[in-house]
């Protein structure tokens, strides 16, 4: 029992301090890794924003299970009649404060979002859709046009936002929004919140803007389609509030990029951002990748003796 209570609160403390430099250093540094993907197009740098910001957890989870637990396992006397000591079991205390932080906020938004949304569909009228998701024309302003829902996403379009946009208008603000079900934005936004790090709030910021003007290109193909879409942004930004009607829905118009996004759609290229940087940066991580796992597979047992001693050092 004593074993197995030292094994677990070392490797929660190893994971709560991993967890923590690598978000400082992440929430420091995320505008360099955001400046070199400035030539990126807005669906790789939203994918680069989101990796910045579960790279943290990524890695402490992954160096955690892979080389903690099994370098405790495998080298730690199981007869030692040593203590757990303080240290590591306040670490993993906080640990554990962590983890129930996190899925406290995912619990809130959820439960939130749930009643907001099962507010808005009363009286809600389903209308055909020419996608697998759900469309809902409900009679509440706010919002104008959202996606609700993670596991069963549904799109909800307001009266309102019906009788001022035309058939085009419509079509593009719709092809935008099942652009969002298929990236599962509204997933994403909830995983965020099981990772609360208190530096974190500019980069999910960059990343939902980002993740907007991915799907403004993904859903116009042609300088008629730009128009309507930036038509549409400008007609339901002066029908409803720009502020996010609930955390885990995604909705048309939100946050402080409508003007932004406007004027890129606007300016319309059918000529695609040069994708070199964007190949080079992948076939760099991949290669990147390739070589650790290279390096670690030849150097494990090296590897696991390193880092029972340095685990050693919370224990003393």
């Amino acid at each position: 029992m004593t074993f197995a209570l030292r094994c677990l609160s070392v490797s929660l403390a190893f994971f709560f301090i991993s967890y923590l430099l690598l978000s400082t250093a992440v929430a420091r540094g995320w505008r360099f890794a955001e400046r070199y993907g400035g030539g990126l197009g807005a669906r790789r740098r939203a994918d680069l924003l989101f990796f910045l910001r579960l790279s943290p957890a990524l890695t402490a989870t992954a160096v955690t299970l892979a080389f903690v637990v099994p370098s405790f396992l495998l080298l730690e006397p199981r007869a030692s009649g040593e203590p757990v000591g303080e240290i590591p079991l306040a670490l993993g205390g906080c640990c554990l404060l962590l983890f129930g932080l996190g899925v406290g906020r995912a619990l809130k938004a959820h439960t939130k979002t749930t009643h907001t949304v099962d507010g808005w569909l009363t009286e809600a009228t389903a209308m055909p859709s020419f996608e697998r998701v759900p469309l809902f024309r409900i009679r509440p302003t706010v919002p104008a046009l959202a996606v609700a829902g993670m596991w069963a996403p549904r799109v909800l379009l307001s009266d309102a936002a019906a009788a001022v946009l035309s058939r085009r208008e419509l079509g593009a603000a719709l092809k935008h929004e099942w652009v969002h079900v298929r990236r599962w934005d509204n997933l994403k936004k909830l995983i965020f919140l099981f990772w609360p790090f208190v530096g974190m709030s500019q980069l999910e910021s960059a990343w939902r803007e980002a993740s907007e003007m991915a799907a403004d290109d993904a859903a116009v193909a042609s300088v008629s389609d730009a128009l309507d879409l930036a038509s549409a942004l400008i007609k339901l930004s002066r029908l409803a509030p720009v502020d996010p009607p609930a955390a885990l829905t995604t909705a048309l118009v939100s946050g402080a990029s409508v003007n932004t996004r406007v004027a890129r759609l606007v300016a319309w290229n059918p000529t695609p951002v040069a994708g070199s940087r964007g190949s080079a940066l992948s076939w760099y991580a991949r290669a990147g990748a390739l070589g650790t796992t290279l390096g670690i597979f030849i150097t494990y047992g090296a590897v696991l003796r390193d880092m029972h001693a340095l685990t050693e050092l919370l224990v003393r």
